[in-house]
């Protein structure tokens, strides 16, 4: 698989490690992204991320000749206790050989506090070796980060060594239903330093996620410009979520089977590999 390619747990929620990542390596893939993001995943608190259990997932991977690049930990930056929250995200990313933490900005409800402490959290990226990748949601909540043209404003008022772009298309079409995705997204391009592709189809109350190519919009295309650019990007899955009318997540009562899940990955790799020829 491409090297600038990982895949996100997300894909698996309702299953532990154990049995995430001996089936991501028979899927073949080599780069994994650890989702730990509220509402997406089963729940977790802070006190999970120690470095015992951060030791035990970099054991595993080195069976599978795995490596972690990339941690998804959303939160709201703009919370009071960012700072605390971004700390314990960053000491468990970098205990995992990871380099960059994905989250959120802020709701512009939280805005002021967010630039206030930008610079404190910018400082214990910094401390960790990580670099915050922020991320465009997908709630339908107004964020300082809503689309790519957000991102140019935003980024000038932060440290460029600590904070970064990840963006992500399948958000986009929650989030900024109005805004046409592939520009947006191409837009991105000139400034992301990391893509999550999330293909999504509309269902008429809400949106349900699918693999690569099946998607409501040609992510095919996007990917294959990604790939020719050499942008990293991610395959972020979550098959067992799906959004309401009100773009608010939903999860299924019960997770996908094993198979299922195994397929559509492969699926999706596949229809990469074939853009990268």
């Amino acid at each position: 698989m491409n090297s600038y390619v990982s895949v996100s747990t997300a894909a698996y929620d309702g299953y532990g490690f154990h049995t995430i990542l001996p089936s991501l390596a028979r899927c073949g893939v080599k780069n994994v992204e650890f989702a730990f993001i509220d509402g997406y995943v089963e729940a977790f608190t802070d006190g999970d991320f120690t470095e015992a259990f951060a030791s035990a997932l970099k054991d595993e991977m080195r069976q599978y000749g795995q490596e972690c690049r990339y941690f998804s930990g959303h939160i709201d930056l703009g919370m009071e206790n960012a700072a605390a929250r971004l700390e314990a995200r960053c000491r468990f990313a970098a205990s995992l050989g990871a380099s960059f933490v994905i989250t959120n900005a802020a709701t512009c409800e939280r805005a002021g506090t967010f630039f206030r402490q930008a610079d404190t959290l910018a400082a214990i990226a910094r401390d960790h070796g990580i670099r915050i990748l922020l991320e465009n949601p997908g709630n339908g909540v107004p964020n300082v980060l809503d689309h790519a043209g957000d991102a140019y404003g935003l980024l000038e008022r932060l440290d460029s060594q600590a904070f970064g772009i990840n963006y992500d298309i399948g958000n986009l079409l929650a989030h900024c239903p109005g805004r046409e995705p592939l520009g947006d997204a191409r837009e991105a391009m000139r400034i992301a330093d990391h893509f999550h592709l999330k293909p999504c189809t509309r269902r008429g109350d809400g949106i349900d996620f699918v693999a690569l190519g099946e998607g409501y919009i040609d992510d095919a295309a996007l990917a294959s410009e990604l790939l020719h650019q050499g942008m990293p990007l991610s395959l972020e899955l979550p098959f067992r979520l799906h959004r309401d009318a009100n773009a608010q997540p939903w999860r299924d009562e019960q997770p996908l089977p094993l198979d299922v899940i195994e397929s559509r990955i492969c699926r999706s790799l596949e229809e990469l590999a074939s853009l990268n020829k």
